[in-house]
């Protein structure tokens, strides 16, 4: 999807700042933010359990699909070349052939439910279809070439009839998955096919018993089976190589209960990956630590913290932790719900700035969280519109979920200006820190949330931070001394009421701001645009922006 004229520019103009600053400067040490590219859809697999049959089956009907192409491409190639060749006898087999096969191709991608056996029997009957075809057409070209008394050319038809089957062997063993037992049962046979149609006729025609006894050689023989034999050697190995590597693959993939499906996107200690639960067959999203990051154990600690900090926490607005552990290899993780939707930043980059009764309707949402995180002694430290996710959740959409609780610090901690873990400096997203955040020796508490969730406000309303500048350091100048530009002057027709919301808890001063997000809410209750936006008009905007069929796709943590 195109981004709206000027939110391109924008967002270049400053992503580079967004990334979430964990210690202390210089900045180079900013961790990097997740992806906002919105993901390619992804489909989870059926069955009961994830085995690697369930693989297998998918990429089966993957592979098989693709060799009914390849050889119905094939065979029709070589019968548009039968009509620049006066009088060909197989012309009217090849189509025949082509015609199969194109049928076979159809049906194969019009199966919607199919088993492994069905499939495996298909791919049994393609593959023994086209050597069957391959036989018949050898049988014809070898009895008219020897009556037409061309020696060579029967020799040479013979020698094309061998290439032809270890063509068809070798596409066998390198597109279709399998061990290397069963490759070796399948194309085992096939490869004694070749010698069929010249025993047959030896017994059967005279003019071909005597071209076999006079004309064929033994170098000639010896030569077209070894041929055949190194296919069917060559594909069982191929077949065995790579399928012990899927077999390796599927094996990294399972963490504990858990598959892991696909790369959502990297955050500042790890990356998140679509994934299903083993038994339940539930999607979800499993933040990985990275194999880096392990061995700094300050890491390793802030990764615990944010899943201990987010599982105490239950409110409908903030992201559900189900698991957390590490396996075999020391790899941390935990498990949380998945999210079809879209972040805030995103949202806006694509589709630029929000109307004010949207804006008030997320925002909403979102102090909920906040506000449990905060009675619960809890200060985010990162509230930014990356960090707050609108996604479908039973049928409703735009259902705020707050996120990443990475930086999250205790009201204790904060008053004593370090951590749990002796971490001092600055920790926070650049254009949504307050200045008090902003600063190494400043008194970080809970109206710190509160500036960076009025700048989170400006930008769902203009597109842009509070404060744009080139560099790190003249942003933080800006939080401690610049005044903001009136979003008023940003936007036409924004309501004076949310206007003077946000104003307030962008005020320098902590004490010159909204003392509790609870205050946030009823101030966001009482404005004008207040209900203006509900579950029908976030229904309609995702139908008409994303699509509701394609937002299971669009999935970002």
């Amino acid at each position: 999807m195109s981004e709206p004229s000027g939110v391109s520019e924008r967002r270049m103009n400053h992503l580079d700042l967004d990334a979430t600053i964990i210690g202390v400067l210089p900045p180079d040490m900013a961790s990097q933010t997740n992806s906002s590219t919105p993901q390619t859809p992804v489909k989870l697999i059926r069955g009961s359990r994830p085995q690697i049959q369930d693989e297998t089956l998918a990429l089966l009907r993957q592979r098989l699909q693709a060799s009914a192409l390849v050889l119905f491409v094939a065979v029709s190639a070589f019968w548009v070349r039968s009509l620049f060749v006066a009088d060909s006898p197989i012309r009217n087999l090849q189509l025949q052939v082509a015609i199969v096969l194109g049928i076979s191709t159809w049906q194969l991608s019009k199966w919607k439910r199919v088993s492994l056996k069905q499939l495996r029997l298909a791919e049994v009957g393609l593959f023994w279809a086209t050597a069957i075809g391959l036989v018949v057409y050898q049988y014809t070209l070898l009895r008219l070439k020897v009556h037409e008394g061309d020696g060579v050319a029967a020799v040479a038809a013979m020698k094309s009839c061998v290439v032809y089957f270890f063509g068809v062997i070798m596409l066998y063993g390198t597109f279709i998955p399998n061990t290397w037992q069963r490759t070796v049962l399948v194309i085992g046979p096939m490869a004694l096919l070749p010698g069929l149609p010249p025993l047959i006729l030896r017994q059967i025609d005279a003019d071909v018993r005597y071209f076999g006894e006079h004309v064929v050689t033994f170098e000639q023989v010896s030569d077209n089976i070894l041929m055949l034999v190194l296919g069917v050697i060559t594909s069982a190995i191929g077949a065995h190589i790579i399928n012990t590597l899927r077999e390796e693959v599927f094996r990294a993939q399972q963490l504990g209960q858990y598959r892991l499906k696909e790369l959502l996107g990297a955050g500042g200690m790890g990356e998140v990956y679509l994934a299903e639960h083993r038994l339940l067959k539930r999607p979800c999203a499993i933040k990985l630590i990275r194999l880096a990051a392990q061995s700094d154990p300050l890491a390793l600690i802030r990764f615990e913290r944010e899943v201990r900090a987010t599982a105490k926490l239950s409110h409908p607005n903030t992201i559900d932790v189900y698991d957390y552990g590490h396996t075999e290899d020391g790899t941390f993780f935990y498990v949380m719900e998945f999210l079809p939707g879209l972040n805030l930043a995103e949202i806006v980059y694509q589709f630029g700035p929000l109307p004010a009764a949207r804006a008030v309707y997320l925002l909403r949402q979102t102090c909920g969280a906040l506000r449990e995180a905060h009675e619960t002694g809890l200060i985010h430290r990162d509230i930014k519109p990356a960090n707050i996710f609108s996604a479908q959740r039973g049928g409703l959409y735009d259902v705020v979920k707050l996120l990443d609780f990475g930086l999250v610090r205790t009201t204790h901690e904060a008053a004593q200006k370090t951590d749990a873990i002796g971490e001092r400096g600055l920790s926070g997203s650049i254009h949504y820190m307050s200045p008090e955040q902003a600063d190494i020796d400043g008194q970080v508490d809970l109206r710190s949330d509160i500036y960076s969730l009025g700048a989170t406000a400006y930008f769902l309303i203009t597109g842009d931070p509070p404060f744009r500048r080139e560099q790190i350091l003249d942003v933080l100048r800006a939080h401690h001394a610049a005044t903001v530009l009136p979003p008023s002057q940003l936007v036409d027709n924004l309501p004076f009421d949310v206007e003077a919301i946000i104003l307030k808890c962008l005020a320098k001063r902590p004490e010159d701001r909204f003392q509790t997000v609870r205050e946030v809410e009823q101030a966001l209750d009482a404005c004008s645009v207040a209900g203006q936006w509900g579950e029908e008009d976030a229904r309609q905007w995702w139908a008409g922006h994303v699509g509701l069929n394609r937002l299971a796709g669009v999935t970002t943590v």
